[in-house]
């Protein structure tokens, strides 16, 4: 009896709960990109700048006199898509030429002092030949002839002045550019040194940049630069840094580089231009562009989303996918381009970077790795890069659905919204 009651006890005691499995680590569904080192990029950065004329000359009267009246051309000019004849009125805002004729001013009292000159030189010419025929044959003395001589080169000298005094009524463009202004109106008297025309040289242009000094020891006249427009859908200007300042400005530690560049548009295309008032060039002066310039040429460069790195107190740090886990790499960083930033060391080409999902992993998180649709034809398998398994298009994009959407880990069959993203 004692036996078949201790059997029967036995029979009513609970069985022991079987051990439970540990916790196993919740794949992260995650993005990445293989790391593919450029074979060569340049070091190059952007800076404000201000467009400048190539040269700004102001136009001034040597000699006293009333304007009379402004000049004509004496050569063709293009303009606007056409032709501006010779011998047509120069207007401000248009284009002249070398030699052209800008201002005429009165002449009258300069023809008169000219006309005195020229006759007392012929006098005093004659005399000279005379006393220096009888000096020679001993009829004159040397001190007669020595003043014969000196009268001569008095009144060749007068003569001279005269001629260039009555030259200089007919005011001509030194350089070749853009009639910018008339000072002076006609009637007014001009005296030496009044301007009476401005001519801006726009042909070619600086463009003026303020570079900090933690960048201008990398630059060299001669060196190429590019110039961006705005708006920034016209195309870059190839120019030439021409002049980089000796002196640094004592307040901003900043140097000025001018960069030239040519500025009148090729003739096909400013027959075609929208605009018909600056349509023939490309760049005006005081606009603002952006300058690129290039500090070096790097060989063999990794290049990296900038979003996928992780700023640390004692570092940076990023994550690549191996055999199916998350795995941490600290880096180092070199220069930033765009959304991209170079990474000098840390990373070897091949590894598989993780681009979006990398801040909800630790080293050793399972990755599920979404396989991107871009350059797969439609109904063809595609392989995870990870795993090396191949599955079909329709399956792939069930599974791969919800994750592309949230790119968040799943938690039992639901993501993780991103409101929980800090609980990780």
């Amino acid at each position: 009896m004692a036996g078949a009651a201790a059997v029967a006890v036995i029979a009513w005691m609970p069985a022991p709960k079987p051990s439970a499995a540990p916790n196993e680590r919740v794949p992260v569904n995650v993005k990445v990109e293989r790391v593919k080192p450029l074979s060569e990029i340049a070091d190059s950065f952007e800076i404000t700048a201000v467009v400048q004329p190539y040269a700004v000359v102001r136009v001034s009267a040597e000699v006293a006199g009333r304007i009379e009246s402004y000049g004509t051309r004496s050569t063709e000019a293009r303009w606007q898509g056409g032709m501006l004849p010779v011998g047509s009125k120069i207007a401000e805002g248009q284009p002249v030429m070398a030699g052209d004729l800008l201002v005429v001013l009165n002449r009258d009292l300069l023809q008169a002092r000219f006309d005195r000159a020229s006759a007392q030189y012929e006098y005093d010419e004659q005399e000279y030949q005379r006393i220096l025929s009888l000096y020679q044959r001993g009829n004159a003395s040397s001190a007669e002839m020595r003043l014969a001589r000196t009268r001569h080169d008095v009144s060749k000298a007068d003569l001279d002045e005269a001629t260039r005094s009555l030259t200089r009524t007919m005011i001509t463009a030194p350089i070749s550019g853009i009639l910018n202004d008339w000072p002076m109106d006609p009637g007014e008297y001009a005296v030496p040194g009044d301007p009476v025309a401005e001519i801006v040289d726009i042909e070619k242009v600086k463009v003026c940049a303020d570079v900090p000094e933690r960048d201008i020891g990398y630059l060299r006249v001669g060196q190429t630069a590019e110039v961006l427009p705005s708006p920034r859908d016209a195309a870059p200007l190839t120019g030439t840094i021409t002049f980089i300042n000796a002196l640094a400005d004592q307040v901003t530690r900043t140097t000025r580089v001018e960069v030239t560049v040519q500025n009148r548009m090729p003739r096909a295309a400013a027959a075609t231009a929208s605009q018909p008032a600056g349509g023939e060039y490309l760049l005006r002066s005081g606009q603002i562009a952006d300058v690129r310039l290039t500090r070096r040429t790097l060989q063999n460069v990794t290049m990296v989303p900038l979003a996928s790195v992780i700023p640390l107190e004692d570092g940076k740090e990023v994550y690549i996918v191996l055999d199916g886990k998350a795995q941490r790499r600290s880096v180092e960083l070199g220069f930033i381009r765009g959304r991209s930033i170079q990474v000098v060391r840390g990373l070897e080409s091949g590894d598989l970077l993780i681009v979006e999902g990398h801040r909800l992993v630790s080293p050793g998180q399972p990755v599920n790795v979404i396989v991107s649709d871009a350059g797969q034809s439609e109904g063809a398998a595609r392989r995870s890069p990870v795993t090396g398994k191949t599955s079909e298009p329709g399956s792939q994009r069930q599974a791969a659905q919800p994750a592309t959407q949230s790119c968040l880990p799943w938690a039992g069959d639901k993501p993780l919204t991103r409101g929980m993203e800090n609980t990780l």
